[in-house]
Protein backbone atom coordinates (compact mmCIF):
# COMPACT_ATOMS: atom_id res chain seq x y z
CA UNK A 1 0.00 0.00 0.00
CA UNK A 2 2.98 2.08 0.77
CA UNK A 3 4.51 1.87 -2.18
CA UNK A 4 1.36 2.41 -4.65
CA UNK A 5 1.27 5.68 -2.52
CA UNK A 6 4.45 6.60 -3.30
CA UNK A 7 4.03 5.77 -7.13
CA UNK A 8 0.98 7.80 -6.84
CA UNK A 9 2.87 10.72 -5.78
CA UNK A 10 5.49 10.33 -8.64
CA UNK A 11 2.88 10.43 -10.97
CA UNK A 12 1.06 13.53 -9.43
CA UNK A 13 4.70 15.10 -9.63
CA UNK A 14 5.75 14.28 -13.16
CA UNK A 15 2.35 15.19 -15.06
CA UNK A 16 0.01 17.34 -12.36
CA UNK A 17 -2.64 18.91 -14.33
CA UNK A 18 -5.10 17.25 -17.52
CA UNK A 19 -3.29 17.94 -20.75
CA UNK A 20 -5.97 20.24 -21.77
CA UNK A 21 -8.78 22.42 -19.96
CA UNK A 22 -11.27 23.71 -22.22
CA UNK A 23 -13.87 26.39 -21.22
CA UNK A 24 -17.40 25.75 -20.49
CA UNK A 25 -20.03 27.92 -21.67
CA UNK A 26 -19.36 31.28 -19.82
CA UNK A 27 -21.94 31.73 -16.81
CA UNK A 28 -22.69 35.63 -16.11
CA UNK A 29 -25.72 36.83 -13.98
CA UNK A 30 -26.28 40.44 -13.78
CA UNK A 31 -26.55 41.84 -10.26
CA UNK A 32 -28.07 45.39 -8.49
CA UNK A 33 -25.62 47.64 -9.04
CA UNK A 34 -23.26 49.71 -6.43
CA UNK A 35 -22.02 53.57 -6.33
CA UNK A 36 -22.27 53.71 -10.36
CA UNK A 37 -20.73 50.38 -10.95
CA UNK A 38 -22.49 47.53 -12.58
CA UNK A 39 -22.10 44.10 -11.44
CA UNK A 40 -22.19 40.46 -12.32
CA UNK A 41 -21.51 37.02 -10.83
CA UNK A 42 -20.17 34.04 -12.29
CA UNK A 43 -19.30 31.01 -11.30
CA UNK A 44 -16.40 31.49 -9.08
CA UNK A 45 -16.35 35.20 -9.20
CA UNK A 46 -17.62 38.91 -8.50
CA UNK A 47 -16.98 40.87 -11.40
CA UNK A 48 -17.92 44.91 -11.02
CA UNK A 49 -17.04 47.72 -13.20
CA UNK A 50 -17.79 51.30 -13.95
CA UNK A 51 -16.89 50.98 -17.47
CA UNK A 52 -19.34 49.83 -20.36
CA UNK A 53 -18.31 46.86 -21.42
CA UNK A 54 -19.76 45.46 -24.47
CA UNK A 55 -21.26 41.48 -23.52
CA UNK A 56 -19.16 39.71 -26.08
CA UNK A 57 -15.80 41.21 -23.84
CA UNK A 58 -17.82 40.28 -20.25
CA UNK A 59 -18.48 36.90 -21.62
CA UNK A 60 -15.39 36.37 -22.63
CA UNK A 61 -13.87 37.70 -19.47
CA UNK A 62 -15.76 35.41 -17.29
CA UNK A 63 -14.82 32.83 -19.33
CA UNK A 64 -10.93 33.14 -18.50
CA UNK A 65 -11.84 33.93 -14.90
CA UNK A 66 -14.09 30.77 -14.36
CA UNK A 67 -11.40 28.73 -16.48
CA UNK A 68 -8.35 30.26 -14.25
CA UNK A 69 -10.05 28.90 -11.08
CA UNK A 70 -10.96 25.46 -12.47
CA UNK A 71 -7.28 25.25 -13.67
CA UNK A 72 -5.86 26.04 -10.74
CA UNK A 73 -8.67 24.06 -8.78
CA UNK A 74 -7.58 20.78 -11.02
CA UNK A 75 -4.26 20.84 -9.50
CA UNK A 76 -3.55 17.82 -7.27
CA UNK A 77 -1.00 20.37 -4.84
CA UNK A 78 -3.82 22.02 -2.40
CA UNK A 79 -3.14 25.71 -4.45
CA UNK A 80 -6.62 26.59 -4.58
CA UNK A 81 -7.59 28.45 -1.51
CA UNK A 82 -9.61 31.82 -2.48
CA UNK A 83 -11.15 34.25 0.29
CA UNK A 84 -13.52 32.76 2.53
CA UNK A 85 -16.89 34.24 3.19
CA UNK A 86 -17.20 36.45 0.48
CA UNK A 87 -17.35 35.91 -3.69
CA UNK A 88 -13.70 36.82 -4.67
CA UNK A 89 -13.90 40.15 -6.77
CA UNK A 90 -12.92 41.58 -9.75
CA UNK A 91 -12.96 45.12 -10.14
CA UNK A 92 -12.62 46.96 -13.68
CA UNK A 93 -12.20 50.62 -13.51
CA UNK A 94 -11.83 53.11 -16.54
CA UNK A 95 -9.60 56.29 -14.76
CA UNK A 96 -5.99 55.30 -13.79
CA UNK A 97 -6.73 57.46 -11.00
CA UNK A 98 -9.73 55.27 -9.52
CA UNK A 99 -7.72 52.51 -10.45
CA UNK A 100 -4.57 53.50 -8.22
CA UNK A 101 -6.89 54.86 -5.64
CA UNK A 102 -8.42 51.36 -5.19
CA UNK A 103 -4.87 49.97 -4.23
CA UNK A 104 -3.14 49.51 -8.05
CA UNK A 105 0.59 50.35 -8.34
CA UNK A 106 1.47 53.29 -10.49
CA UNK A 107 2.82 51.87 -13.99
CA UNK A 108 0.77 48.61 -13.87
CA UNK A 109 -2.38 47.34 -16.16
CA UNK A 110 -3.55 45.19 -13.31
CA UNK A 111 -3.20 43.98 -9.91
CA UNK A 112 -4.11 41.59 -6.96
CA UNK A 113 -4.63 43.60 -3.78
CA UNK A 114 -4.35 40.56 -0.97
CA UNK A 115 -5.12 42.82 2.25
CA UNK A 116 -8.44 43.66 0.09
CA UNK A 117 -8.86 40.21 -1.39
CA UNK A 118 -9.38 41.38 -5.04
CA UNK A 119 -8.09 41.69 -8.41
CA UNK A 120 -7.82 45.34 -10.05
CA UNK A 121 -7.75 45.78 -13.36
CA UNK A 122 -7.60 49.37 -15.63
CA UNK A 123 -10.15 49.05 -18.29
CA UNK A 124 -8.64 50.99 -21.22
CA UNK A 125 -5.64 48.10 -21.09
CA UNK A 126 -8.83 45.23 -21.07
CA UNK A 127 -11.05 46.64 -23.72
CA UNK A 128 -9.06 48.79 -26.49
CA UNK A 129 -10.38 50.83 -28.85
CA UNK A 130 -9.83 50.56 -32.19
CA UNK A 131 -7.59 53.49 -32.30
CA UNK A 132 -5.74 51.83 -29.72
CA UNK A 133 -5.21 48.18 -30.80
CA UNK A 134 -1.81 48.84 -31.90
CA UNK A 135 -0.09 50.62 -28.96
CA UNK A 136 -0.86 47.58 -26.35
CA UNK A 137 -0.26 43.89 -26.20
CA UNK A 138 -2.41 41.50 -28.09
CA UNK A 139 -6.03 40.12 -27.09
CA UNK A 140 -4.30 37.02 -25.89
CA UNK A 141 -1.59 39.07 -23.56
CA UNK A 142 -4.27 41.10 -22.30
CA UNK A 143 -5.86 37.56 -21.09
CA UNK A 144 -3.09 36.54 -19.45
CA UNK A 145 -2.51 39.59 -17.25
CA UNK A 146 -5.92 38.50 -16.16
CA UNK A 147 -4.96 35.17 -15.63
CA UNK A 148 -1.65 36.04 -13.77
CA UNK A 149 -3.60 38.00 -11.17
CA UNK A 150 -6.45 35.77 -10.87
CA UNK A 151 -4.40 32.99 -10.28
CA UNK A 152 -2.90 35.31 -7.28
CA UNK A 153 -6.74 35.22 -5.86
CA UNK A 154 -7.22 31.76 -6.22
CA UNK A 155 -4.46 31.20 -4.11
CA UNK A 156 -5.32 33.72 -1.81
CA UNK A 157 -5.16 31.96 1.80
CA UNK A 158 -1.98 30.09 0.28
CA UNK A 159 0.48 32.87 -0.49
CA UNK A 160 1.93 33.50 2.59
CA UNK A 161 2.96 30.33 3.04
CA UNK A 162 4.84 30.47 -0.06
CA UNK A 163 8.56 32.70 -0.57
CA UNK A 164 6.99 35.78 -3.36
CA UNK A 165 9.18 34.15 -6.33
CA UNK A 166 7.02 30.96 -6.17
CA UNK A 167 3.82 33.37 -5.91
CA UNK A 168 4.80 35.23 -8.92
CA UNK A 169 6.16 32.20 -10.61
CA UNK A 170 3.13 29.96 -10.32
CA UNK A 171 1.06 33.01 -11.82
CA UNK A 172 2.86 32.93 -14.62
CA UNK A 173 3.00 29.05 -14.73
CA UNK A 174 -0.77 29.47 -15.69
CA UNK A 175 -0.54 32.51 -17.52
CA UNK A 176 1.61 30.73 -20.04
CA UNK A 177 -0.36 27.76 -20.16
CA UNK A 178 -2.94 29.75 -21.30
CA UNK A 179 -4.16 29.53 -24.98
CA UNK A 180 -6.44 32.37 -25.11
CA UNK A 181 -10.65 32.75 -24.09
CA UNK A 182 -9.85 30.69 -21.11
CA UNK A 183 -8.60 27.30 -22.78
CA UNK A 184 -5.24 25.92 -21.51
CA UNK A 185 -2.83 23.69 -22.39
CA UNK A 186 -0.50 21.58 -20.12
CA UNK A 187 0.57 19.01 -21.91
CA UNK A 188 4.33 20.02 -22.60
CA UNK A 189 5.02 22.58 -20.76
CA UNK A 190 8.74 22.61 -21.74
CA UNK A 191 7.35 23.78 -24.85
CA UNK A 192 5.03 26.30 -24.01
CA UNK A 193 7.48 27.59 -21.31
CA UNK A 194 10.09 28.01 -23.96
CA UNK A 195 7.72 29.94 -26.77
CA UNK A 196 6.26 32.16 -23.99
CA UNK A 197 9.50 33.02 -23.21
CA UNK A 198 10.86 33.31 -26.67
CA UNK A 199 7.50 35.84 -27.42
CA UNK A 200 7.60 37.39 -24.47
CA UNK A 201 11.76 38.09 -24.04
CA UNK A 202 13.50 37.29 -27.02
CA UNK A 203 11.45 36.40 -30.27
CA UNK A 204 14.72 36.87 -32.69
CA UNK A 205 17.03 35.26 -30.89
CA UNK A 206 17.55 32.24 -28.49
CA UNK A 207 19.31 34.01 -25.31
CA UNK A 208 16.94 34.90 -22.71
CA UNK A 209 17.72 37.28 -20.07
CA UNK A 210 16.88 37.08 -16.32
CA UNK A 211 17.61 38.20 -13.19
CA UNK A 212 19.77 36.57 -10.65
CA UNK A 213 18.37 34.06 -8.55
CA UNK A 214 19.77 35.70 -5.21
CA UNK A 215 18.38 38.83 -6.30
CA UNK A 216 14.30 37.22 -5.85
CA UNK A 217 14.69 35.02 -3.24
CA UNK A 218 14.33 36.94 -0.51
CA UNK A 219 12.11 39.49 -1.55
CA UNK A 220 7.96 39.64 0.13
CA UNK A 221 5.35 41.57 -1.74
CA UNK A 222 6.18 44.71 -1.37
CA UNK A 223 10.03 44.07 -1.84
CA UNK A 224 9.07 42.34 -4.96
CA UNK A 225 7.17 45.62 -6.33
CA UNK A 226 10.02 48.14 -5.01
CA UNK A 227 12.75 45.71 -6.94
CA UNK A 228 10.86 45.82 -10.04
CA UNK A 229 10.13 49.38 -9.84
CA UNK A 230 14.27 49.86 -9.50
CA UNK A 231 14.32 48.35 -12.95
CA UNK A 232 13.79 49.71 -16.74
CA UNK A 233 10.24 49.20 -17.36
CA UNK A 234 11.71 47.34 -20.64
CA UNK A 235 13.12 44.86 -18.32
CA UNK A 236 10.59 44.36 -15.67
CA UNK A 237 9.12 40.92 -17.25
CA UNK A 238 12.87 39.49 -17.02
CA UNK A 239 11.40 38.85 -13.09
CA UNK A 240 8.48 36.87 -13.80
CA UNK A 241 10.54 35.13 -16.27
CA UNK A 242 12.91 33.67 -13.89
CA UNK A 243 10.40 33.21 -11.40
CA UNK A 244 8.48 31.18 -13.70
CA UNK A 245 11.86 29.14 -14.70
CA UNK A 246 11.89 28.87 -10.70
CA UNK A 247 8.48 27.25 -10.43
CA UNK A 248 8.64 25.01 -13.00
CA UNK A 249 11.49 23.75 -12.27
CA UNK A 250 9.96 23.21 -8.21
CA UNK A 251 7.01 21.46 -10.14
CA UNK A 252 8.67 19.15 -12.14
CA UNK A 253 12.15 19.37 -11.09
CA UNK A 254 11.41 15.59 -8.69
CA UNK A 255 9.80 14.08 -6.08
CA UNK A 256 11.84 16.33 -3.51
CA UNK A 257 11.17 19.55 -4.48
CA UNK A 258 7.26 18.89 -5.12
CA UNK A 259 7.37 17.61 -1.68
CA UNK A 260 8.82 20.44 0.17
CA UNK A 261 5.94 22.70 -1.54
CA UNK A 262 3.59 20.16 -0.59
CA UNK A 263 5.16 20.16 2.90
CA UNK A 264 4.66 24.27 2.89
CA UNK A 265 1.30 24.64 1.46
CA UNK A 266 0.00 21.98 4.09
CA UNK A 267 1.85 24.08 7.21
CA UNK A 268 0.35 26.49 8.95
CA UNK A 269 2.20 30.14 8.19
CA UNK A 270 5.36 30.37 10.97
CA UNK A 271 4.96 34.15 12.34
CA UNK A 272 4.13 34.85 8.99
CA UNK A 273 7.30 33.90 7.49
CA UNK A 274 6.71 31.50 4.62
CA UNK A 275 8.50 28.34 3.27
CA UNK A 276 11.86 28.64 2.38
CA UNK A 277 12.39 26.16 -0.91
CA UNK A 278 16.04 28.36 -1.89
CA UNK A 279 18.34 28.95 0.53
CA UNK A 280 20.71 31.65 -0.46
CA UNK A 281 23.61 29.52 -0.74
CA UNK A 282 22.14 27.53 -3.22
CA UNK A 283 21.30 30.45 -5.28
CA UNK A 284 24.36 30.21 -7.77
CA UNK A 285 23.85 26.32 -8.06
CA UNK A 286 20.23 26.80 -8.88
CA UNK A 287 20.83 29.02 -11.70
CA UNK A 288 23.61 26.52 -13.33
CA UNK A 289 21.07 23.81 -13.03
CA UNK A 290 18.37 25.96 -14.92
CA UNK A 291 20.94 26.83 -17.54
CA UNK A 292 21.97 23.49 -18.13
CA UNK A 293 18.01 21.83 -18.39
CA UNK A 294 17.18 24.42 -20.66
CA UNK A 295 19.71 24.65 -22.78
CA UNK A 296 19.02 21.28 -24.84
CA UNK A 297 15.62 22.67 -25.32
CA UNK A 298 15.87 25.74 -26.95
CA UNK A 299 16.90 28.31 -24.69
CA UNK A 300 19.72 30.08 -23.84
CA UNK A 301 19.53 31.36 -20.26
CA UNK A 302 21.84 34.86 -19.51
CA UNK A 303 21.44 35.99 -15.75
CA UNK A 304 22.38 39.11 -15.04
CA UNK A 305 25.13 39.63 -12.29
CA UNK A 306 24.24 40.00 -9.09
CA UNK A 307 23.03 43.72 -8.11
Amino acid sequence: MRALLLLLVSIAAADPLPREIVPEKATLVAQPGEEGRKVWHTRFFRIDSDLELRPNDLLRLAQVADTTATAVKAHPLPLFAPPQGSRPRIAIHARTSAYQEAGGAPGTAGMYVSRQALVLIQGDYLVRSPDAARSRLAPRNDEDLVVHELVHLCMHRTNAKLPQWLIEGLAEYFASAHAGAGRFSFGNMDQVIREHLRIRLSPDDPGIPLLPVADLIHLDGRGWLQYLNSLPADERYRAYATSLLLAHQQLHGGKERIEALRLALSAPPSNGRPAVLIAPETAAATQSALIRYWKPKGLTLEFAPTR
